[in-house]
Parts: C-alpha cells; structure tokens; sequence
C-alpha cells in the first residue's frame, strides 16, 4: 500500500523523507490528499506519487552536505510545472523533466497530478558537465528517447508490486542499470541536439564503462580485475591504471559496491525472512566468514545484529 496523506503538513513530512526537503503550501489544505511510496534500488529510487494540487519549494537553506543526486520525474497524469536555474518547465502526462538536488527548485502541481521520479546520483551515468543546462526543461512525450525512457520506468514500477520481486532483484538491479545508462543516453542527446555535448574524455568514458560492468556483474562470483578487463579488452595492468587515477582499486571497488549491495538488503523490511548467508551469496560472497569480517568493520556490529538494529530486535 502507499502511504496515504490527508494533510499538507503531513505530505511536506513524508516528501521530505522519500524524496527531498522541501517547504509545501495549499490553497486549499483542508481538501488536500495525496500517496508517496519510495522504493529503494540500490543508489537509485523510485518514487511514485499522487496529490491534489500543491506547490513545493526547495531553498538554499534546504540543501545540506549531502552528495548531490539528479532526479528525473515522469508525468502520469495532470499538469505540473518546474522551475530551476532561471528555466520554468511546464509537464503534462508522457513528458519527463530533470532536476538537481543540490540547487534550489520549485515544483507547482496541477489537479489529477500523479507522477514517477526517478532519483540517481550524480556521480553515476549522467553524470555531465553540462548536465545544467537541461534542469527544468521539458522533455517532449513524443520526441527522442523520452518514450522510451519512460516505458522502462514505467514498467520499472510495475514490476516492482508484483510477488516475488523481492526475490528477482538481482534482475531488478540490473534493469535499474539499463534505465540509468539509457538515461545518460538521454541527456546525451538532448545536449548534442542543444549544440552542448562536450567531447568525452577517453579515460573518464572508459572508467564510467567499467563501472557499470562491475555493478551489473556484482553477483558473479568470479567478478576480477582479470574478468573485468576481459570484458573491456584492456590489460589488467591497464585497468589498474585507470583507477590509481581515481586512487581507487579494483578490488576494492568490488568489495564495497557487493557490501553495500548486502547492507541495502539487511535493511529492507521486505527481505527480513532472508537467510543472511543467501544475501551474501546473492552479491557474490561465498566466505561466510569474510563477509561477516567485512559487515563488522562498516557497521561495528555482526550481520545478524546489524539487520536487528535497523529493522527491530524481532528480526533474526
């Protein structure tokens, strides 16, 4: 179920924790109503919403230190308009818009507003430095890439409220992958039919490529520097290269993008009946041992009593 609202006071509440911090005011607070549901993938959300009409508006002194994160919202139905960096964007169902949330922004929602958001870092695919220039600016139903993006996030959503999607995440992941990298390709031409696409840098393309090979392969368990630059057709020594530019290395990129993955299931509610050794396993950690090792030096607590911390002392 989602989680229904039946106040302003409690919608500016329950945006502020599945989405972003935001000030929310309604001319007519007493009719208002509304449902939020966020649904975490990874580094990656969907948020999917209905509401009367309303207006949200994110300040500066809403923004914190937190890593920035783009966000891409898909109107369902209803109107709504955005504004950011000088730019007013008016949506109507089938269009997409974009927005930064490290930067101020308003969103005005119409009647019969019913909308998806797509919420991802900005250090992931997409990441441009001309990104800006497509903030608050309406991405056509009908033009580009946009209906296909918005049938993968569409049938994203669907996909998560039927049984057993619990059970498939590791297919979840990856298509979450494919809507991020598609995406990219979006904002890629956008930027180029805008006469803004900057000229890629060889290694910086190269590096992005490895990295989601490695997200979408965490599961296998032969997941190597060896395997990874098979997969790129580079050396070994080459791939240990790039990311000594970065001052990262393979290993434990691996490492801490498969624990991370373990982390973000030992705190979902929906996955409390799950062997800890099978969410090990599912992220590539065969090792009991070593993954219990690895869990205890992140969090300062087993894996068993880590899930108990987050999700209550009745889960085992």
């Amino acid at each position: 179920m989602d989680d229904e609202v039946r106040d302003v006071d409690a919608w500016q509440g329950a945006v502020t924790g599945a989405l972003l911090r935001f000030d929310v005011e309604c001319s007519r607070p007493e009719r208002f109503r509304g449902t939020i549901r966020r649904r975490r993938l990874g580094e990656t959300s969907l948020i999917a919403m209905t509401s009367r009409p309303h207006r949200a508006v994110r300040d500066a002194e809403h923004i914190d230190d937190h890593p920035a994160d783009y966000l891409l919202s898909l109107q369902l139905e209803g109107t709504a308009q955005f504004r950011q960096d000088g730019r007013l964007a008016r949506v109507g169902p089938g269009d997409l818009v974009f927005y930064d949330s490290s930067r101020p922004v308003e969103i005005v929602s119409g009647e019969g507003y019913r909308s998806l958001c797509f919420r991802f870092p900005t250090a992931g695919a997409g990441a441009h430095r001309r990104a800006g220039e497509l903030t608050a600016t309406t991405l056509d139903a009908a033009r580009g890439l946009t209906p296909a993006v918005a049938g993968l996030l569409s049938g994203l959503s669907t996909s998560l409220e039927q049984p057993g999607a619990v059970t498939r995440r590791g297919a979840v992941v990856a298509t979450v992958g494919h809507a991020t990298e598609l995406v990219r390709t979006l904002f890629d031409d956008e930027l180029a039919r805008r006469g803004l696409l900057e000229v890629p840098d060889a290694h910086e393309e190269l590096r992005t490529r490895i990295d989601r090979h490695i997200d979408e392969h965490l599961a296998d368990p032969d997941l190597s520097p060896r395997t990874v630059a098979a997969a790129m057709f580079v050396s070994t020594r080459h791939l240990h290269a790039l990311f000594a530019e970065d001052g990262r290395t393979v290993g434990r990129t691996i490492r801490e993008r498969r624990l991370q993955r373990c982390l973000d299931d030992l705190a979902d509610p929906a996955q409390a009946a799950t062997p800890v050794s099978a969410i090990a396993l599912r992220w590539g950690f065969p090792n009991a041992t070593r993954f219990g090792q690895l869990v205890k030096q992140a969090t300062g607590r087993t894996p068993v009593a880590h899930r108990r911390a987050v999700l209550g002392r009745g889960v085992g």
